[in-house]
């Protein structure tokens, strides 16, 4: 299994427990989280970041000419996505 790009998280002494994508390229970093607990288990959030990854990956090489605008965009799609659920938790969802 090729986990290039993507770390486990099992610490005891935090809540979070998933797998973390993090991919940079010139400059920039792209880094999600896929909590096992949000995707049902740790095989499902595994299967997603795999999923994630594999998805950023294609769609760098179908931007190569443009690496720097799409790891922008992507990185705004991201922070996008935290403050949704930040705004979900905070009204109690």
């Amino acid at each position: 299994m090729n986990n290039k790009n993507i770390t486990r998280y099992t610490y005891e002494s935090t809540d979070f427990q998933g797998w973390r994508v993090s991919i940079q390229r010139r400059g920039r970093i792209i880094t999600r989280y896929f909590s096992d607990l949000q995707c049902g288990s740790e095989e499902e959030a595994h299967r997603q970041a795999l999923e994630y990854r594999d998805h950023i990956f294609s769609q760098m090489a179908a931007n190569r000419n443009n690496l720097e605008e799409f790891m922008d965009q992507e990185l705004e799609n991201v922070q996008q996505l935290l403050r949704e659920k930040e705004r979900g938790y905070s009204a109690g969802l």
